[in-house]
């Protein structure tokens, strides 16, 4: 770095300056559409010029410029270069206000509507005039509140500004896209950020930001060639689903060379895996999906190609990431190897695809040989979507994961091969929290198991991340290795997941007789209290209703009930009722219960009899006025698996405690013990106080002997041991 010719061209770098031959401080930022120079030298060495002559360099490319974006990029790389002036002086209220009063001139000659696509002259001039300030008030604090201003009154013509470069790829201190949709519009669920930034970061306005130094690691491209047929591929109807169609590693070709590197890595039978993978994305579409996402290596090239038909049928999916495969093309003269995810959108004949560039050493030495300067694509759409497709380790790689979360990704589609998706929910968790993204990882196959271990060892089939996730992330983790589907509701951030049996047969249901207990009940509950043409209207208290079913086994009625997921923010780990809150569609408690319950744990409405309601229980501390809606089952039928976002697991206890009811730990019996995987969970008090009120109703109509005693309990006879222990706290909403 000795060469003079050398530090001139780092200064070159650094400043994104291409000076005229007579004014070296002449700024004028970097566009091109191809990737920088990699002869450039690092824009470490460079060393800034006087703030007088880069502020003299600002006003002048300003006063010529007619492009808006530009126009902010110059401010806001001065306000990066002056950063410790500006976060300092920034927080004075007086240096504020002059700062304001400085650019009052500008305000008063920019256009009101937002249809100006250009900088007018007067506009241009009055930019570049209201730089030049008295001492004592810094330069760049005015800088600032102009970026402001544009972005303010030009952010509509940024889209078509960053189109016009499509594929883009910034260089060091080069804007790039901040686009941010409205989450409100995508999910019911709060979202763990405000709506479009966490931060508020001294190079970027709400719109733009600039490129760091992670744009010197990977190639980072944004491409608007599809834009259009992107747009709504999130919206509130969305379901993305994860399709995983092995069980073992023995369905895969491993072939290995004699220093154990594999390549190419295939299903075994790629007719059996191509009637697999067609059935599990009929049984996605048909449980709504819209996105469909493969695991990685579970197709062969041609395989991939023939699954391209999805998109085009009526009811297919927007878009199909048909996994990677490992294939080799030419590459200056000699093969090279290369594992690519592909994806098929609607309307569009040539697919998406990305190269896997961070190889895996296991549960196979994967022998694929990456480009040097890997590449990372975004896909931008017209409503703000930034998709990325990554194949992996790709998205276990830090820098990569940084630059992703700097470009503003926030829908990442993930095909994975990895005998453990821990590793994985750190990274997932830092796109969702810093860039409210949506991000989905199938892996595959179920069980990473060698012939000769003792032990089985399943990874986990999927990972989602959602803006609305207490600890944003959640996995998918059946109790099986059967081929299955992963579904995530983007509205409601409900998921599921379908076995391979999933839609096949229904249980038969007959008619079921009720038995007497179930009559009791019946007799001594209140009747439904439906609600014609039902209207929301402000109270006090939220109308809110559970579901209280129950069936029949050899020790009297059980009680179903949910285990609420351990991240949650309302009652962790608990057991409680399927139930929460009435909704404006829903005509009564006995609708709020069943649609609830139904969401909660895919119980199919059609298997349960209402008996009766509860008396409403005022719940004062959480607000809900809440109605125990009593039912009973011959065997509930459950649609689909719960939605584990919400609930961990669901069981059964018996009504009859004989240990004392007042306990606040369920004693399943020995049929019932099997179906917990854990210890049992403590009961909400909510859920406390509604079995305790069944009991006593059940305790008084019980007949007695002649002498007075009780009878005990019979499979249809369940008593309490101990009525008293309906005293205690007041119930909570469990």
């Amino acid at each position: 770095m000795n060469d003079p010719d050398c530090k001139a061209e780092a200064m070159d770098t650094a400043r994104r300056a291409l000076a005229p031959d007579d004014d070296p401080g002449t700024v004028n930022v970097r566009w091109g559409g191809g990737p920088a120079s990699m002869a450039e030298c690092a824009s470490c060495v460079a060393r800034p010029s006087p703030l007088p002559q880069r502020v003299a360099s600002i006003q002048a490319a300003i006063a010529a410029e007619r492009e808006p974006l530009v126009a902010l990029t110059h401010l806001l790389q001065l306000c990066r270069d002056e950063h410790p002036i500006l976060q300092e002086r920034m927080q004075d209220a007086g240096c504020r206000a002059r700062a304001e009063q400085a650019t009052a001139g500008v305000r008063v000659v920019l256009p009101v509507a937002s249809t100006e696509h250009e900088l007018g002259a007067e506009v241009a001039s009055a930019l570049a005039a209201a730089l030049t300030v008295d001492g004592g008030l810094p330069s760049v604090a005015v800088a600032r509140l102009l970026a402001e201003l544009l972005d303010q009154r030009y952010s509509h013509s940024f889209r078509e500004s960053f189109r016009r470069r499509s594929p883009y790829q910034p260089g060091v201190g080069d804007p790039i896209p901040l686009d941010s949709p409205d989450l409100r519009n995508v999910t019911a669920m709060p979202a763990t950020s405000p709506p479009w930034r966490l931060a508020n970061r001294l190079d970027e306005t709400r719109h733009v930001r600039l490129a760091g130094e992670w744009a010197t690691q990977f190639q980072v491209i944004f491409d608007y060639s599809h834009a259009r047929e992107l747009t709504g591929i999130i919206d509130r109807d969305t379901v993305v689903a994860t399709c995983h169609p092995n069980r073992t590693l023995a369905e895969f070709h491993f072939p290995a060379d004699v220093s154990g590197r594999t390549f190419p890595v295939r299903p075994k039978d790629e007719d059996e895996q191509h009637q697999e993978i067609d059935r599990l994305i009929s049984a996605a579409v048909a449980n709504g999906a819209s996105i469909v996402v493969l695991p990685e290596l579970c197709v062969t090239e041609s395989l991939a190609a023939c699954l391209q038909s999805w998109t085009c049928r009526t009811g297919g999916p927007m878009m199909l990431v048909a996994g990677s495969y490992h294939h080799a093309d030419d590459h200056d003269g000699s093969p090279r190897r290369r594992n690519t995810a592909i994806a098929y959108l609607r309307g569009i004949q040539s697919p998406l695809t990305q190269d896997k560039h961070s190889p895996a050493d296991r549960p196979v030495n994967e022998d694929i040989q990456p480009q040097g300067w890997p590449e990372l694509r975004i896909h931008v759409s017209d409503d703000g979507w930034h998709l990325v497709l990554a194949i992996c380790r790709d998205l276990l790689n830090p820098h990569a994961v940084h630059a992703l979360a700097e470009s503003g990704a926030n829908l990442l589609l993930v095909p994975a091969m990895s005998d453990t998706l821990v590793a994985f929910g750190g990274p997932v968790a830092n796109l969702v929290g810093s860039g409210q993204a949506f991000v989905a990882v199938a892996n595959n196959p179920a069980d990473f198991s060698e012939p000769t271990d003792l032990t089985v060892h399943r990874p986990a089939r999927a990972l989602f991340g959602h803006p609305g996730f207490g600890q944003l992330t959640r996995l998918v983790q059946p109790a099986n290795s059967a081929p299955g589907v992963g579904l995530l509701r983007v509205q409601t951030g409900q998921l599921q997941w379908l076995d391979s049996d999933a839609g096949r047969t229904q249980l038969n249901r007959g008619t079921p007789v009720r038995p007497p207990w179930a009559d009791t009940l019946a007799r001594l509950t209140g009747p439904d209290r439906p609600i014609p043409n039902r209207q929301p209207t402000p109270v006090t208290l939220t109308e809110a209703a559970v579901l209280v079913l129950l069936t029949d086994s050899p020790h009297g009625p059980s009680v179903l009930l949910t285990e609420r997921a351990p991240d949650l923010t309302n009652y962790p780990g608990q057991l409680v009722f399927p139930g929460g809150a009435a909704e404006a569609g829903d005509h009564g408690p006995t609708a709020t219960a069943l649609r609830e319950a139904s969401e909660e744990t895919a119980l199919d409405p059609d298997s349960v009899h209402i008996l009766g309601t509860l008396p409403a229980i005022a719940l004062r501390e959480s607000g809900f006025l809440l109605t125990p809606v009593i039912a009973w089952s011959a065997g509930p039928v459950f649609t689909g698996t719960a939605n584990i976002a919400e609930v961990s697991r669901i069981t059964t206890i018996p009504l009859y405690q004989p240990t004392g009811a007042g306990q606040q730990r369920p004693d399943p019996a020995p049929d019932e013990q099997a179906l917990a995987e854990h210890q049992p969970a403590a009961l909400g008090a909510g859920t406390s106080a509604i079995l305790a009120m069944l009991r006593g109703m059940l305790w008084g109509s019980m007949s007695t002997r002649g002498n007075g005693a009780v009878e005990g309990p019979t499979k249809h006879s369940p008593i309490t041991a101990d009525p008293t222990s309906r005293r205690g706290r007041e119930p909570r909403l469990p």
